[in-house]
């Protein structure tokens, strides 16, 4: 019977109350043939706890009443404070705070007076709760729950109780709102995992409401909307084990609701006991059927489980297909694009006619426009499947600025816009931060200022804010003085595909995802976009963002003639497949003065290794027969000291994991800006 009681308390902690009344008739009925008077108390209480949730208010006092009589007679301490607590709580919710509080501190006090330590552990729960929820008193909340938690950890019982989860849950809401975030998380994520682990799945449900109420009200709305989806996953779970649970009551419900006004009158338990024995009998029957149609529907949802389980797999299938498709055509549309832009540079820089020299600043523009587009929607992939994370790295900040203005030349004077850099000189030199993600929002936003700005100005803006001991806070803003934003529709450019247009003028094309990224990529550096428009009066986007400091001593000897006068006659060998590309890395390399040597394969280039001394490798990953990994792989098998690194056009996150793994030094994405890429070679070889 120990065991069945057991089982009734893991049913009740899983919202599963009626199956959890079923077993605690029966084990009362055996409690009453052997007379054993602290387990018809524990019946009575469980009764009681199982019947509020089912919504039968005044049995559930009833049940709890009797199960205080009978330990108060048998001087049961231990339960006595589990009455006192479960009477507290059934007032808690009814409203009824003071009686509530006083059922809470008897339990408390009877637990001290008897040195129960273990005793204390629901009504300080309880009373923590009251603190945090009731009367938002969180700090004095905290302290009860970690003294509840000190407690439990010394009572092996409570390891797998809902109680400990529900814990986590008030200790993540209370630090969420005295703003300490670090133990918020900590206990965020203690909640899951316990409430995942033992079938909390109420618990789970109401976490994740919580959590997006509280980000709903400190106006997080896409982190307020992911977890107001988890929570509907959950809550859908939770009302399909109700309707089962309603299921099976249909008949005790007319039982109980045509006896309910009998057991408030009846004066004792053999009286009941007589009077009601045949109807029980029946209750017992219609019991039974129930518990049979429930033993279909837990079939019928096992099989659905199995169904979800495959479809799983599927998904998890296809998931891994779309990352391997998007890696595959990232270098695909990457590759050309390296060889059409690095070549028309080159070509740029060589001897030709004005014509000419026009044609080649059109072609890179096309290219360069091109890759912009090719990495939006790469970068929206990346941040829809959760694979996207910030890179830190030095920069020099207005360099960067002026790269991107450079870059976007012939887009301006095609529309014959005027641009304006307003900069704050006492800005540090050098900063360290994610400066791709920075140039792709600089590069979205300006290009966007462009398409929308004829024959105007375009303002792009770098204020310091806050200068910190280790770290500045700047404002960047782009403004221009375009066709600007109507107000109900400064809410839909952020979205997906959108794209502005006129009905007296034009249409301007795109894809529609450049200020959608934008705004996905300063919420992933904590940051939000601003934007102050109206309509034929141009538009101004803000943003702040927060900067690592570096120390300008640590950058001294990184200046770029320093860089090409130390990689000067280094021997590089340059790796790779492709013709064009072999053509372009080789001419670049050459402008600096660096010997080269190439190879069109993996092969080629372990037998020439084995030869000749290289200070550095340039391997292309994509190759046939032996790609980079492997091939980097053989050649640490005889030497492990040459400097390799990766020339690729994949994503970073990818080349990154395995990079570690086969021992790369580094690696270069293309397209690449020459002067990065003379960078990464200097710092391989040279530092």
């Amino acid at each position: 019977m120990l065991a069945e009681k057991e089982r009734a308390f893991k049913l009740f902690e899983q919202g599963k109350h009626v199956e959890s009344i079923a077993i605690n008739n029966k084990i009362l009925k055996y409690a009453k043939e052997v007379n054993d008077s602290i387990l018809i108390g524990r019946c009575y209480a469980s009764l009681g706890n199982s019947h509020y949730y089912v919504s039968k208010d005044s049995l559930s006092f009833y049940y709890l009443f009797k199960a205080k009589d009978i330990f108060q007679k048998a001087k049961d301490t231990f339960n006595l404070v589990l009455s006192y607590n479960d009477i507290g709580v059934n007032y808690k919710d009814f409203d009824s705070i003071p009686k509530a509080n006083m059922y809470f501190t008897k339990a408390i006090n009877l637990a001290k007076a008897g040195g129960y330590e273990v005793d204390m552990i629901y009504p300080l729960s309880n009373v923590a709760e009251l603190k945090i929820y009731e009367e938002e008193k969180y700090k004095e909340g905290i302290k009860y729950s970690l003294e509840t938690l000190d407690i439990i950890r010394k009572v092996p019982l409570y390891k797998d109780r809902k109680l400990k989860a529900l814990i986590y849950v008030q200790l993540t809401y209370a630090y969420y709102k005295i703003k300490d975030f670090k133990n918020h998380q900590l206990y965020f994520d203690k909640s899951i995992e316990a409430s995942k682990k033992y079938s909390f799945i109420e618990v789970l449900a109401n976490l994740y409401k919580e959590q997006a109420e509280l980000f709903r009200n400190d106006s997080k709305p896409e982190k307020a909307y992911g977890f107001m989806q988890k929570y509907t996953i959950y809550k859908d779970s939770l009302n399909k084990i109700k309707e089962f649970e309603k299921a099976k009551q249909v008949e005790a419900d007319n039982f109980l609701r045509e006896n309910e006004e009998k057991v408030r009158l009846l004066e004792t338990e053999q009286e009941f006991k007589d009077a009601t024995i045949s109807k029980f009998r029946i209750y017992n029957t219609v019991l039974a059927l129930f518990v049979l149609g429930l033993l279909i529907s837990t079939y019928l949802i096992f099989k659905k489980n199995k169904q979800l389980n495959i479809a799983k797999s599927k998904a998890e299938e296809l998931s891994k297909a779309k990352s391997n498709f998007y890696s595959e055509i990232s270098h695909e549309l990457r590759t050309p694009l390296y060889g059409v832009i690095e070549l028309s540079k080159l070509l740029s820089k060589e001897n030709v006619n004005s014509s000419h020299r026009e044609y080649l600043e059109s072609l890179n523009f096309s290219a360069s426009h091109l890759l912009s587009l090719i990495n939006n929607v790469l970068e929206l992939n990346k941040i829809e499947s959760g694979e996207i994370k910030l890179e830190f790295l030095d920069f020099k900040l207005k360099s960067l600025i002026n790269n991107i203005i450079e870059s976007l030349e012939f887009s301006l004077h095609n529309s014959q816009n005027k641009i304006h850099i307003v900069y704050d000189d006492t800005i540090p030199q050098s900063l360290k931060g994610d400066s791709l993600k920075l140039s792709q929002v600089f590069i979205n936003l300006i290009s966007n200022a462009i398409k929308f700005t004829h024959k105007g100005n375009i303002y792009v803006t770098a204020k310091l804010v806050d200068d910190l001991d280790q770290h500045v806070k700047i404002y960047f803003e782009i403004k221009d003085d375009g066709v600007g934003i109507s107000k109900e529709k400064q809410e839909q450019i952020f979205e997906k595909f959108y794209q502005e247009q006129t009905k007296i003028q034009k249409s301007y094309n795109g894809t529609g995802l450049g200020l959608s990224i934008v705004k996905r990529i300063l919420n992933l550096m904590d940051s939000s976009i601003c934007i102050k428009s109206e309509v034929n009066q141009g538009a101004t986007f803000s943003f702040e963002l927060i900067f690592q400091k570096i120390e300008a001593s640590k950058l001294q000897n990184n200046t770029l003639e320093n860089i090409c006068t130390s990689i000067a006659n280094k021997r590089i060998l340059i790796v790779d497949d492709n013709k064009i590309n072999q053509l372009v890395t080789q001419k670049i390399l050459d402008d600096f003065q660096v010997i080269t040597k190439v190879v069109s394969s993996g092969k080629e280039a372990i037998t020439i290794i084995e030869k000749e001394q290289f200070d550095c490798i340039l391997m292309d990953l994509h190759m046939p027969d032996l790609d980079g990994y492997e091939t980097t792989s053989l050649i640490r098998k005889f030497n492990a000291d040459i400097s390799i690194i990766a020339l690729t056009a994949s994503s970073s996150e990818e080349v990154e994991a395995k990079m570690n793994k086969h021992e790369m030094n580094g690696y270069i994405m293309k397209p690449f800006l020459t002067e990065d890429f003379i960078k990464t070679i200097h710092k391989t070889i040279c530092l």
